[in-house]
């Protein structure tokens, strides 16, 4: 079953040198649920939530935040709040309003092309700790092949033994273009405006949840939670929206 992914992960393994620019992660976790970390391994994390649902977010300044477009689709700046500086989507932290949605003009519901959001607050947020932009590329700027990207989110964990209640994250490699492109049928589903992470294996991917969230190498937004086949799924990669393909529209509507 396709789905809208909203996050939880974990890697099992261990990567030396590669791991040192990332939150400490226990390496033998287990996915989907992945391990639970402190919102300061991770300040950029926010959650999207309306009275009925919730999505992921990524701080990216003071006043904009960036989630998927999925996940403001048909809705009202009115509807929203986001949670910043918290470990818990549900608790602590500082709730802001948001004031506007602004859908990439270019996003396609049928294709889940171009799924981005910008969300400007109701306030401007005081940086801290806990909560702070996280870097974006430049435009077309590239991720090499198998380069670990760590994903983060309150998502379907699938176990009942393991909360969605404090965040969890994950380091997946990134996946070869056009290799996630045959895996997905090879009929241009997979654009230019996607990037795909995970294991040829599955067992370690985004889930219901983690929507609009950040996938982000070494401190940069490279992807935002977008969908996949399943959870984990053995030869289905997670999809992202690559955000180095929209550079120049963050700029040009957030001055970012």
């Amino acid at each position: 079953m396709m789905r809208f992914v909203v996050l939880s992960v974990l890697i099992v393994g261990a990567f030396g040198a590669n791991l040192k620019n990332y939150p400490k992660l226990r390496l033998d976790g287990k996915i989907v649920g992945g391990y639970e970390v402190n919102v300061e391994e991770a300040p950029y994390q926010a959650s999207l939530q309306t009275d009925y649902s919730s999505c992921g977010a990524s701080i990216i300044s003071e006043n904009f935040a960036l989630t998927a477009a999925h996940c403001t689709d048909d809705a009202i700046a009115d509807m929203f709040t986001l949670r910043v500086g918290s470990s818990y989507h549900a608790k602590g932290g500082k709730v802001v309003n948001v004031k506007r949605i602004v859908q990439h003009p270019q996003w396609n519901p049928q294709t889940i092309d171009y799924d981005f959001a910008l969300l400007e607050l109701a306030e401007t947020l005081t940086f801290s700790e806990a909560c702070q932009p996280v870097d974006l590329p430049e435009q077309d700027q590239d991720v090499e092949d198998g380069a670990l990207l760590l994903v983060s989110g309150w998502g379907n964990t699938q176990n009942a033994e393991e909360s969605r209640e404090k965040l969890r994250a994950a380091l997946v490699p990134k996946t070869n273009d056009e290799v996630c492109s045959e895996a997905y049928g090879g009929n241009g589903m997979i654009t230019p405006r996607m990037i795909c992470a995970g294991y040829e294996e599955g067992g370690k991917d985004a889930c219901q949840g983690d929507s609009g969230g950040p996938l982000v190498e070494n401190g940069t937004l490279v992807g935002v939670v977008s969908w996949g086949e399943g959870c984990a799924e053995k030869g289905y990669p997670g999809v992202y929206s690559r955000v180095a393909s929209v550079r120049d529209w963050l700029h040009k509507e957030a001055n970012l």
